[in-house]
């Protein structure tokens, strides 16, 4: 039971411990009760204003109302760059993700442990291996990359959406990981 793994000595629960919600601003207590109080959340609400812009910026990237990528597309994305930067809490909260917006808990959790092994799309192909290359080398992304993503059929508003995506995870796994912020053990029950 993951309730019974206690952390490793030499790692605290939390490294910017959590306010009690009692001392929390109005809207920031709502803004956790809305995401139910997962310790992602409650890590940004050391400070308000952190996790006011990010559960802004998180909501409109990820409304499955918007965007110009599929919402598969952008949790795809998440899910491979949050694997390849070893983000445990993103790589698992947005695998479940992925398989809610697939309908397909298998191909999301092939995705999460090997993407080039899963049955991709080609376009799934070039996005995956895109948002790998942001990830590990975005200097060496090149006119021939977008020209991959072309060819697999984005749109260039689509490859600026994938771009930010991407980018905006890396962002993301790195708040998380240096914070050293727990999965919630609901991520494990689906």
């Amino acid at each position: 039971m993951l309730d019974t793994i206690a952390p490793r000595p030499d790692t605290p629960e939390w490294r910017l411990p959590p306010p009690p919600p009692t001392e929390l601003a109005d809207d920031i207590r709502a803004l956790a009760a809305a995401n139910h109080n997962e310790n992602w959340i409650r890590s940004l609400s050391v400070n308000g204003a952190t996790a006011r812009r990010f559960v802004g910026y998180f909501a409109s990237l990820f409304d499955a109302g918007t965007g110009l990528l599929p919402l598969a597309e952008r949790e795809l994305i998440a899910v491979v760059v949050s694997a390849t930067n070893g983000c445990g809490l993103c790589e698992i909260h947005h695998t479940n993700a992925l398989a809610d917006a697939l309908g397909d808990a298998e191909k999301a959790r092939r995705i999460a442990l090997d993407p080039h092994l899963a049955p991709l799309t080609p376009r799934e192909h070039a996005l995956v291996d895109f948002a790998t290359k942001v990830t590990k080398a975005p200097k060496s992304v090149s006119t021939a990359d977008l020209d991959e993503l072309r060819a697999a059929g984005l749109s260039d508003p689509e490859i600026l959406e994938a771009l930010e995506t991407s980018s905006w995870f890396n962002h993301t796994n790195r708040i998380f990981i240096s914070l050293g912020v727990r999965p919630d053990e609901a991520y494990f029950t689906r």
